[in-house]
């Protein structure tokens, strides 16, 4: 995705958040730990 210029929040699907009427929650995105990277995987999370 980095390729077409598209970041990664952009990206995220809420519907079914949304659907199930969560429109509050606590977002958790914490990256790997590297050094001298410019970027990591890193897998979203939502807390209700």
């Amino acid at each position: 995705m980095k390729d077409l210029g598209v970041y990664l929040l952009e990206s995220m699907d809420l519907k079914e958040l949304a659907r199930d009427k969560f429109y509050e929650f606590l977002f958790i995105g914490a990256p790997l730990r590297l050094i001298h990277a410019s970027g990591s995987p890193w897998n979203p999370l939502a807390v209700i």
